[in-house]
C-alpha cells in the first residue's frame, strides 16, 4: 500500500505512540517517530487485508446464501413479501427500515424514492426504461459497497446487497402490489453497547449559537480547511460529543493507534474511489470494544459527495458565492463537506498523522462561507 503525498501524515511526536512490540529508540527524531507511526498503522492494514483476501469468495457467498434464505422467511403473498407484516424501526434520508421479529439477524430497508417512483407507474412490473434504471441503480450500490469492503475490510463493515424484490405495501388503507428496491443488511447488537463512540459530527453552519461563536468558527476554518495552527478547543467548541473521543486518544493507545487504522483506511479509500463516507448520519460508524480490544465498524456510509462534486462547490465558493445561495443542491453539498473534511482532518490531527483530506482554501474561500445562506 502507498501513501501519496507523504507530507500530510504529520505525526506530532507528543501524541505518537509506537506499539509496544517494537522498542523505539528514546532518541528518534520527530520525522523518524513519523515515519515509523505511519509504517506501524501500515501494517495493521496490510495485515487485515490479507485476512479479508483469504475469506472474501467464501464470505460473499456465505453472506448471499443468508439473504436468499433470509428472504425466503419472510411472510409474502402470492410471491409478493408482505410488508404490512414487518415491523418499521427508523428512517435515514433515503430508507424507511423495517425488521422480521422473527429473524432480526437482517434489517430490511425499503428506498422511498424508488417505492413512490414504482407507485406512479401503478403496475406491479416495472415498465423496460424503469427496469432498466433500477437494474442500474442496483449495480452500482452493490459495486460502491463492495469497493468499500475493500478498503476497510468486511468485518469492519455491516454488509449490505441492493436488490429488485416483488414486495406488497399498504398505501391509503388499500394494499399494491409492486415492484421495488430494498437492501438487506446485516443486524448488530453493537447498537446496544452503552461504551461505543460513535464518529460523528453535524452541521456548523446551522448551530444557533454560531454567531455569539464566530471568531472561534474563522479560527477552526482557518487551521481544518486552511492553513493555520489547529487548536482542538476550537474544533470542540462546536462538536462537543467528540470530547470524549478526544480524551480516550490521549489517555488510551490503543484507541488511539485504533483511529489512526481507520483515518488510514479512509484516506486510501477517498484516493481510490474519490467518495466521501456518511459521517454526519448518527451512528454510521461506530467506535468499540471486541474481546477487550478496540475496533470499529461501518454501516450505511456510502455518500453521493466525492472528490468532483467537492472540487465544484470549492470553485463556486471562491467565483460565485451568491450563486450558491440559488442553488440548494449546490449549497447542501457545501455544508455536507465542510462538515465531513473538518470532522476528518481535524481528527488525523489529533492522532498525529496530519490532515487526511488534502485541502487548501484561500483567505477569499473561507471569507465567502460569510455569503452563504446555510440556515435558509
Amino acid at each position: 500500500m502507498s501513501i501519496e503525498n507523504p507530507e500530510i501524515l504529520k505525526v506530532n511526536p507528543e501524541i505518537a505512540r509506537p506499539e509496544d512490540n517494537l522498542p523505539v529508540d528514546p532518541i528518534m527524531k520527530n520525522s523518524e517517530i513519523r515515519a515509523y507511526n505511519i509504517e506501524v498503522a501500515k501494517r495493521k492494514i496490510a495485515d487485515e487485508q490479507k485476512i479479508e483476501e483469504l475469506r472474501a469468495n467464501p464470505g460473499i457467498e456465505n453472506y448471499d446464501s443468508q439473504i436468499h434464505s433470509f428472504i425466503s422467511e419472510l411472510p409474502n403473498r402470492e410471491g409478493y413479501v408482505d410488508f404490512s407484516q414487518l415491523q418499521k424501526c427508523g428512517h435515514g434520508g433515503t430508507h424507511d427500515v423495517f425488521i422480521y421479529p422473527q429473524n432480526p439477524k437482517f434489517v430490511i430497508k425499503l428506498n422511498r424514492g424508488a417505492l413512490e417512483k414504482a407507485l406512479s407507474v401503478g403496475q406491479s412490473t416495472l415498465p423496460p426504461e424503469i427496469q432498466k434504471m433500477a437494474d442500474q441503480y442496483i449495480e452500482g450500490e452493490n459495486n460502491k459497497n463492495e469497493q468499500l469492503y475493500e478498503h476497510f475490510g468486511q468485518k469492519h463493515c455491516l454488509r449490505e446487497k441492493a436488490m429488485i424484490q416483488k414486495i406488497r405495501i399498504e398505501k391509503d388503507g388499500n394494499y399494491q402490489d409492486i415492484t421495488g428496491v430494498i437492501s438487506i443488511q446485516e443486524a448488530s447488537d453493537i447498537f446496544k453497547d452503552r461504551n461505543k463512540k460513535d464518529f460523528s459530527t453535524g452541521y456548523t453552519e446551522q448551530d444557533p449559537e454560531l454567531g455569539k461563536n464566530k471568531e472561534i468558527y474563522d479560527r477552526m476554518n482557518k487551521a481544518l480547511l486552511g492553513k493555520e495552527e489547529f487548536n482542538e478547543n476550537d474544533f470542540l467548541e462546536f462538536n462537543d460529543k467528540l470530547k470524549s473521543i478526544f480524551e480516550l486518544v490521549d489517555s488510551d493507545k490503543e484507541f488511539a493507534d485504533c483511529m489512526r487504522v481507520f483515518l488510514l483506511k479512509f484516506k486510501n479509500y477517498f484516493e481510490a474511489s474519490g467518495r466521501f463516507i456518511d459521517l454526519v448520519g448518527q451512528e454510521n460508524v461506530l467506535f468499540y470494544k471486541e474481546e477487550g480490544k478496540w475496533t470499529f465498524k461501518l454501516g450505511s456510509v456510502v455518500k453521493v459527495e466525492n472528490k468532483e462534486v467537492m472540487t465544484e462547490a470549492m470553485q463556486a465558493l471562491a467565483e460565485n458565492p451568491e450563486g450558491i445561495n440559488q442553488d440548494e443542491r449546490l449549497r447542501n453539498q457545501l455544508m455536507n463537506q465542510l462538515a465531513l473534511i473538518r470532522l476528518l482532518n481535524a481528527s488525523g490531527l489529533k492522532v498525529g498523522i496530519g490532515k487526511i483530506v488534502d485541502i487548501e482554501l484561500t483567505d477569499e474561500q473561507l471569507e465567502n462561507l460569510d455569503k452563504i445562506k446555510f440556515s435558509s
